[in-house]
């Protein structure tokens, strides 16, 4: 799937700032964006077709900015069935309440195992509705955002 509503999707690229000189990336994930058809996306993307590449020991910033009409929240979790946090802190205040519309919170974690992993809103049904991310953890190489199939 690529991004919902009208027009063409946003260029992912713009929601990744990367610091190679401290091994930092904050990644913009915009919850409802646009607010349009399905809003269950992140960055205008749904169903894992936003995928985040970051390599293990990276220092990850995830800020979280909720544009729909209902609660969202971010989280990374070990996959679909996840219903909390890898870790406790790898996710937005109160994952499973989410961010009301128009809030915004950051949080940061620290890359330590490779895998295949998600970034999803833990509001009861976001998930199941689309709203994730895939990410990736590398043994190595420079973190990257893009569209699946680009």
């Amino acid at each position: 799937m690529t991004g919902t509503g009208p027009g063409t999707p946003p260029d992912p690229s713009q929601y990744l700032h990367v610091d190679a000189a401290t091994q930092s990336v904050v990644v913009t994930l915009i919850a409802g964006h646009p607010a349009t058809n399905n809003q269950f996306n992140y960055d205008g993307y749904s169903n894992g077709a936003l995928v985040v590449t970051v390599p293990v020991g990276w220092k990850v910033t995830v800020q979280c900015q909720n544009h729909g009409t209902v609660p969202n929240s971010c989280a990374v979790v070990s996959g679909g069935a996840a219903t909390k946090p890898i870790e406790p802190g790898w996710s937005t205040p109160d994952p499973q309440r989410g961010l009301e519309p128009g809030q915004s919170a950051s949080f940061v974690f620290t890359t330590s195992q490779p895998g295949s992993y998600r970034i999803a809103s833990l509001v009861g049904g976001n998930e199941a509705s689309g709203m994730w991310a895939d990410l990736e953890v590398t043994a190595s190489g420079k973190p990257s955002i893009r569209a699946a199939g680009s």
